[in-house]
């Protein structure tokens, strides 16, 4: 077969050189490029069998990164059904203007969860540090970890707490908003008017929010007590860090919008799978491309042999067995070392028959 390197015509040359006898020399002159051809098939299979485990493995890859990321589109498109009238109330009213009546401080989301993350970590510290000091054992042991975990239950108690209270609040400006278009003193359009529907806020949710947070935040501060009790930390200090959770609740009352109920949109780890989708079906593409160009190589090459070993019979007086004129005298045949050899009518007639039979 072919490869870097060889010069043109050396294959062509090489086929000429092994069937040189006079009984194959009369037929390969349609024998030979058949001969070419087949090689020329098996290094183009060669070729293609090199890379088709690594496309196959690439084929699937493709396959499963697909399914998964239709699976989990799926599953938004039902969270997106069950929230979709929140979604569009939630528009409704952000286009009459309702966020001007409640208390509300713009913030990037990533600027927010930094924020609610120093908050909650804050409060897992300072109830970790206080109950590992009331249990009065050192390190990092199961009461440390405890009274971390009771911190971040106050903390979710007071951003549900927070949430509570804007719901109340935004309830009462869209009752005051719809009294203010029904008198004319707002103008509202009349289409938009009829598809607005007013906010509920369940005053026991609320009141029951309320006294969860203000019993762990009770017990918060009866632990930074008891924990500080042997030392020389003064109540103000005590006041401090009980105060920590009211602090969540005010920045999270002000940073939550009630109205921004937007559809689930992909996340880092769909978009992780969207990346390695469009990777592994870059690198099928280019592997694909590869193979083609080197077959394509190849092809040429074996164009070039061909037309060499079309040259190089003809040079030598070689022809098709159907071109041969069986006349009657003596018939030339292969060129050997610069000489004719000549047969006559019988031999040559046996000669064919063999190289048929062959």
């Amino acid at each position: 077969m072919l490869r870097r390197g060889n010069a043109p015509g050396r294959l062509a040359k090489q086929l000429i050189r092994r069937v040189g006898d006079a009984d194959v020399a009369l037929a390969g002159a349609e024998t030979r490029p058949k001969v070419l051809k087949s090689l020329e098939d098996a290094e183009v299979q060669d070729v293609r069998a090199s890379v088709r485990a690594d496309g196959r493995t690439l084929e699937e890859l493709i396959a499963e990164l697909r399914m998964e990321i239709d699976s989990r589109a799926e599953r938004r498109e039902r969270r997106t059904e069950l929230i979709k009238n929140k979604v569009e109330q939630g528009r409704l009213w952000r286009s009459v203007g309702v966020q001007e009546r409640i208390p509300q401080m713009a913030l990037a989301g990533p600027a927010r969860a930094a924020v609610l993350t120093v908050l909650a970590a804050l409060d897992f510290y300072v109830f970790a540090q206080s109950y590992a000091v009331l249990a009065d054992v050192g390190g990092y042991g199961p009461e440390w970890w405890l009274g971390g975990l009771l911190g971040v239950a106050v903390f979710i108690a007071g951003v549900a707490l927070a949430h509570g209270i804007k719901a109340s609040i935004l309830a009462r400006a869209q009752q005051q908003m719809l009294v203010d278009a029904d008198a004319g003193r707002l103008k509202i359009d009349p289409d938009t008017r009829e598809q607005l529907v007013e906010s509920r806020s369940s005053p026991l949710a609320l009141g029951l929010t309320t006294a969860i947070f203000l019993l762990l935040s009770i017990a918060g501060v009866l632990v930074r007590s008891q924990g500080t009790a042997g030392e020389t930390t003064g109540g103000a200090v005590i006041l401090f860090q009980a105060l920590i959770p009211l602090v969540a609740v005010a920045v999270e009352l002000y940073l939550h919008d009630p109205t921004e109920r937007d559809e689930p949109l992909p996340n880092l780890f769909d978009r992780r799978l969207e990346r390695r989708l469009a990777k592994a079906e870059r690198r099928l593409r280019i592997v694909a491309a590869q193979v083609e160009a080197k077959v394509s190589k190849i092809e040429k090459l074996y164009r070039v042999e061909e037309a060499i070993l079309d040259v190089e019979q003809k040079d030598m007086g070689l022809r098709h067995t159907t071109d041969l004129v069986l006349g009657g005298g003596h018939i030339p045949t292969v060129p050997t070392n610069g000489r004719v050899a000549e047969v006559d009518r019988d031999q040559l007639e046996k000669t064919i028959k063999m190289a048929r039979r062959s």
